[in-house]
């Protein structure tokens, strides 16, 4: 696999050093802190790194040699996306008040359960439901989809018009070793709890903020893997089919 540093190594990285960190460094907090630690400045600069990407693809889509059903598609998709990572990065940042430090509102004291300039923090609406459904989307599209799909793609080659194009938009193989960590981070203490056991103090990490760092991490994959087989399907001789 092209680029397996990138698309295998970081993530397990950054599922893998939490708990190191942490054993190792009596709770690391210079890692898990709040606003300060690593783990939230990492999910940030991947954000950032992420909405880049996808405002680049965007800019980029006007040269795509597609169809023009395709392109249409392409920009309502990454527009979304653009406006995904703009509400995930400017929530992680509580909207610049963690790099300007300006004080939080009387309005948003009484309404916000950590005194920030955020939306998450106010109600689960914004906070819990769409991690929720973020997170069944990654497990669901990113890990289990794309491999019964290559699965069944060696048993068969016949493929739907329909089926193709979207193929084109749903995360790619390159994208499982990350939902796979996403996967991981999300079930490791309820399996403790479904054996009845507690879990070890040298891994009892701050899962949630390990948890959004990852999903950070599988949209910017996301992006990235798209980007890449749009590139391949737009620069392959005619009749081939991009190895995906």
């Amino acid at each position: 696999m092209k680029n397996a540093g990138f698309y295998i190594v970081l993530p397990i990285s950054l599922l893998v050093l939490p708990y190191v960190f942490h054993a190792a460094f009596d709770g690391a907090p210079f890692y898990f802190n709040k606003e300060s630690g690593a783990v939230e400045n990492i999910t940030a600069i991947l954000l950032a790194v992420a909405l880049i990407v996808t405002i680049r693809a965007l800019l980029q889509l006007r040269s795509a040699s597609d169809t023009p059903q395709f392109r249409k598609f392409a920009t309502v998709w990454l527009v979304l996306h653009t406006l995904g990572c703009v509400y995930f990065l400017g929530e992680e940042i509580s909207w610049g008040q963690h790099l300007f430090n300006w004080s939080t509102p009387d309005a948003w004291l009484e309404i916000n359960d950590q005194d920030e300039t955020n939306l998450h923090n106010t109600s689960a609406l914004f906070d819990q439901v769409p991690r929720t459904l973020l997170t069944l989307g990654i497990i669901i599209g990113g890990f289990f989809a794309p491999i019964i799909g290559r699965l069944v793609s060696r048993r068969t080659t016949d493929e739907t018009a329909t089926s193709r194009f979207l193929s084109q938009f749903m995360p790619g193989i390159r994208c499982v070793t990350t939902a796979f960590c996403v996967l991981f981070i999300s079930v490791h203490d309820k399996l403790y709890e479904l054996f009845n056991m507690s879990v070890p103090a040298m891994l009892q990490i701050d899962v949630g903020e390990v948890k959004e760092s990852l999903i950070a991490m599988f949209i910017l994959v996301y992006v990235v893997d798209y980007v890449h087989r749009s590139f391949e399907r737009n620069h392959q001789p005619d009749g081939d089919t991009a190895n995906v």
